[in-house]
């Protein structure tokens, strides 16, 4: 064993500040020789309430804890039964600093060290996507009887850790010799990493002399790809998609729970006729169809009968994981087809460039901060397992990002067959030669996006297109076809080039050039030729850009905060009108632009010409000259872009295009960042253009593209409008569940119209949700359309819920989004509160979902620059831009929210309608959002016989 004894240790607190919160429960379990010897655990007395969330969270109630000691009083006795042994955590921040605050406030210090489970798992385990306690023991086979009780996490911690010490101990010697050098000498985890060495040296083994965590491969890298489309393909057999599909089928035979789907055949066959005949396809299939099965089935035959490729696009990482980890290999399988080729493709910089990753780890110095030594460390595991070199498998957030910056794959910066990992080892070329060589390719929106507006390259060539989740379609191609200028981006290039001399930070490219040219740099250096010289003159025009730039993004800053903006879901946004632009508040801001955007762009040309002379010179201080020019150039390209992007934002006036400054909330403590951005009106020709008429077959499906069953609002907004009528065929395929029994929807008719009161609706959802959460005992999300009500209806609502047992989550205030919908599956008596993102992609069957309130028609909030922009364009020519925009566009919506409840043919649930805009009594308008609906029970009624016949539906 690297450690033979040890003591993991556990803590349950009623929250997460150290010095705010206390201890509630403390347990330690000592472990030798990979064993657990003994165990003991201390109920404390926090001294104060325990909020209701805990409580649930750990079954430990005020009555168990009254009259215990203060966890201060016990921690002499914490440290006896150690006995000089270190101790383990999972989190050990989390629990190291809630310890050492008791010792202070005892008048003591906690000398014992304490190591942390997690890193430990991140070195053993790099590929896992998650490192909480509870899914490494599922993985691991490890018994977790009680989570969130301290002496069984303790226990299953420990257990972790010797699973840990000896994956560690595997590690290749090399491996452990580069995290020791990169880490710092007071790392907890630094004796464990010794003994590894120590047990290796001693068993004989040696370094090798080069870098083995790298497994080469060639095999087939080089493919030709096939630019045009078959020209007499093959049709696919619509009867033999049925027998694949249908009952008695492959497919059937494949599924445990078999459920004839007579819908999933019914789409199956209209995807079919739309491939065979050369057509694009609107197609609606409701909850429940089974889709990604419908459309897979004849994609894959199809590329198998032609040999051509079909590519699959998603929106969100959950559905593209979902068809690439689960429905595809299932259906292979199923189907016993190992002769298809399938890839899943990622945009370049989602994987490591092997090149910048060696020397950003061989380079690493004293200058080199923790945090980012740290971040290597963790590619150094993780590159001796990875078969993909992507990103997610490291789970990149954060302040990481900065340091994945370093080492991504870049077009800009790849020096193709001059680089030693070229061909054999590159991940992105391995991946991009398994797309060329796929006939099912997996990508999604924005990467079909960036490939449309390159021009090609991005994807292989295809010709066959299916869209799932089509109704983000504008709106990705809005954000992808428009330009963004994001300060802390712009920022990052410049901190690239030059931080400062401190030595607590990496000082940046042109200081290290500058030593390794043998220099050291002058305050003001004289103008002239010397590579010194322009290094040192190059530095100075950092630090002026960087001013520059400080003072256009102040005043930026300044004008959404004067002007007021709009709120949206990141922060504020300020639309850059005609108007605004003669404005006071906009001299500052234009003076900003002149001056930022010049010194910019004297900076990004002082730049080229210095990777121009380095590219002329030679000689043993510059051996990765290749590697210096590339990056100089691209950040000399980055900052030139930027500043023409900064023109074209701050002084564009295009028809068609839409300007505005988009400046984020700055929560948490974090200054308040502006993003330029410019994006088109419409982007419906755009996709016409260069989409739909170049490819042969697009299929575009999801769940809410049609109002009232018709396709007239996504056929406008995506240019298939004019499209001729054989080319586009339309579908619509009814969810197999029974909603007219499974759910019941609710409308009160005597609240306020939100419209004329704000402040009379927001106290009217206040009143009724306080009632009806508890009638209905929690386990109910509620829809919001502004942040800032939700925040204010749950600050109002919190205690008394609490107080009556229902534990209220809230999105933005309670953890990320996939934290609260995890903890709202595991409690009893929840209640979630979620705006905009939580109208769709929550899915939750089952008992633990019965109700959904809707407290506003989904339309889009006022201000949205885009929307803005669109309503005028459409009022200008004439046409009613709530009836051909607002209103559509909120009915999808409502459909995604109604969505959430029933997920399952054996779901029962309520929705409550609050605004009673939706009911045809009040508004001309209503029955269009009730008809769009897959035929509920709907009644309107007063608010306390809405509380009573929702609480007899759910019994």
């Amino acid at each position: 064993m690297l450690l033979d004894r040890f003591v993991a240790v556990d803590l349950e607190t009623t929250g997460g500040d150290f010095y705010g919160d206390r201890i509630m429960e403390v347990a330690a379990v000592l472990f030798d020789g990979g064993r657990a010897i003994t165990a003991r655990s201390w109920l404390c007395d926090p001294g104060r309430a325990i909020p209701l969330r805990f409580v649930q969270l750990t079954g430990i109630t005020p009555a168990m804890v009254a009259g215990r000691p203060a966890a201060e009083i016990i921690l002499p006795d914490l440290v006896a039964f150690a006995g000089g042994a270190p101790l383990v955590a999972h989190h050990a921040d989390f629990d190291g600093g809630f310890l050492r605050a008791a010792a202070r406030r005892a008048g003591s210090e906690l000398s014992a060290p304490i190591l942390d489970s997690v890193e430990l798992a991140r070195l053993a385990y790099p590929l896992e996507r998650n490192y909480r306690l509870g899914h490494l023991c599922r993985r691991l086979g490890i018994v977790l009887s009680n989570a969130h009780r301290a002496e069984d996490d303790a226990r299953a911690c420990g257990e972790l850790f010797v699973r840990c010490l000896d994956q560690v101990a595997g590690l290749e010697l090399d491996v452990l010799l580069q995290i020791l050098r990169l880490a710092p000498y007071d790392w907890t985890l630094r004796p464990v990493l010794e003994a590894a060495v120590t047990q290796q040296e001693r068993s004989g083994t040696r370094p090798r002399p080069a870098p083995v965590w790298i497994v080469p491969t060639s095999a087939g890298l080089h493919g030709q790809e096939d630019e045009s489309p078959t020209a007499h393909p093959e049709s696919v057999p619509g009867a033999e998609v049925e027998a694949l599909l249908g009952p008695g089928g492959p497919v059937a035979a494949a599924f445990t729970h078999f459920e004839d789907r007579p819908q999933q055949l019914q789409m199956a066959r209209q995807v079919t006729a739309a491939i065979n005949g050369a057509r694009h396809l609107l197609m609606e299939a409701g909850t429940g169809t089974g889709k990604s099965l419908a459309y897979l089935v004849p994609a894959l035959l199809w590329a198998r009968l032609n040999q051509e490729r079909v590519v699959i696009s998603t929106h969100t990482i959950t559905l593209q994981e979902q068809l690439w980890e689960k429905d595809i290999p299932f259906l292979l399988d199923a189907l016993g087809w190992d002769d298809i080729e399938i890839a899943l493709v990622k945009g370049r910089s989602n994987y490591v460039c092997l090149r910048k990753w060696e020397e950003e780890v061989q380079g690493a110095d004293f200058g080199t901060t923790v945090d980012e030594r740290f971040f290597y460390i963790r590619t150094l595991p993780w590159l001796a397992q990875t078969a993909t070199g992507d990103r997610a498998e490291l789970q990149v957030s954060g302040s990481s990002e900065e340091f994945w910056r370093k080492i991504m794959s870049e077009s800009e910066t790849c020096l193709g067959p001059r680089c030693q990992w070229f061909n054999r080892h590159c991940f992105a070329f391995r991946a991009r030669a398994r797309a060329r060589q796929a006939q099912l390719v997996v990508a999604n929106h924005a990467l079909l996006m960036s490939d449309l507006k390159a021009g090609g390259g991005v994807l292989p060539k295809y010709h066959n297109l299916i869209i799932d989740e089509a109704h983000h379609l504008e709106k990705v191609a809005t954000d992808h076809l428009g330009t963004e200028v994001a300060q802390r981006d712009l920022m990052g290039t410049l901190l690239r080039l030059f931080r400062g001399f401190r030595t607590d930070h990496s000082p940046g490219l042109l200081p290290q050039l500058a030593r390794r040219l043998g220099t050291r740099l002058p305050a003001r250096p004289p103008v002239g030729l010397a590579h010194e010289d322009m290094v040192g003159k190059l530095i100075d025009g950092v630090a002026d850009a960087r001013t520059a730039a400080d003072r256009l993004f102040a005043g930026l800053t300044r004008l959404v905060e004067g002007l007021g903006g709009s709120e949206g879901e990141a922060g504020r946004n300020l639309r850059l009108t005609p108007a605004i632009r003669q404005g006071s508040l906009w001299t500052e801001v234009e003076a900003g632009r002149q001056v930022a955007t010049m010194a910019l762009k004297q900076l990004a040309e002082g730049l080229a010409v210095l990777a121009a002379v380095l590219e002329e010179t030679d000689g043993p201080r510059l051996k990765d000259r290749d590697t210096l020019v590339v990056d100089l150039a691209k950040l000399a390209g980055e900052l030139y872009q930027a500043a023409q992007d900064i023109d074209l934002v701050l002084c564009g006036d295009e028809e068609g295009m839409v300007y505005w400054a988009e400046m984020s909330a700055g929560a948490g403590g974090r200054e308040a960042r502006v993003t330029l951005r410019a994006a088109p009106v419409h982007v419906g020709r755009l996709l016409r253009e260069e989409l739909f008429d170049k490819l042969r077959s697009v299929v575009m499906t999801s769940a809410t593209l049609s109002v009232q069953g018709r396709f007239d609002h996504i056929k406008h907004r995506i240019g298939l409008a004019d499209l001729e009528p054989d080319r586009l065929q339309t579908g619509v395929v009814a969810s197999p569940f029974h909603y007219r029994e499974q759910a019941l929807v609710l409308i009160p008719d005597d609240v306020p119209n939100p419209r004329q009161s704000e402040a009379e609706f927001t106290r009217a959802v206040q009143e009724f949700l306080r009632d009806f959460l508890v009638q209905v005992g929690g386990r109910t999300l509620v829809l919001f359309t502004s942040h800032r009500q939700l925040r204010q209806v749950y600050n109002e609502l919190k205690p008394g819920l609490e107080n009556a047992g229902l534990l209220l989550l809230a999105q933005g205030l309670d953890g990320t989004r996939g934290r609260l919908v995890e903890e709202f599956r595991s409690g009893d008596r929840a209640v979630l509160f979620g705006s905009a993102s939580f109208w769709e992609g929550v899915d939750i069957p089952g008992r633990g979902l019965s109700c959904v309130v809707m407290v506003r028609l989904p339309f889009t909030p006022p201000g949205d620059p885009v929307q803005e922009a669109r309503i005028e364009d459409l009022e200008r020519r004439g046409l009613s831009s709530f009836f051909h925009l607002s209103l559509p566009q909120a009915v999808i919506r409502f459909k995604q929210g109604f969505g959430r409840l029933i997920r399952t043919g054996t779901d029962r649930g309520v929705v409550v309608i609050f605004d009673n805009r939706v009911n045809p009594d009040q508004t001309r308008y209503g029955q269009r959002f009730l008809q769009s609906l897959p035929r509920p029970r709907v009644v309107a009624a007063p608010r306390d016989q809405v509380m009573r016949l929702a609480a007899e539906f759910l019994g």
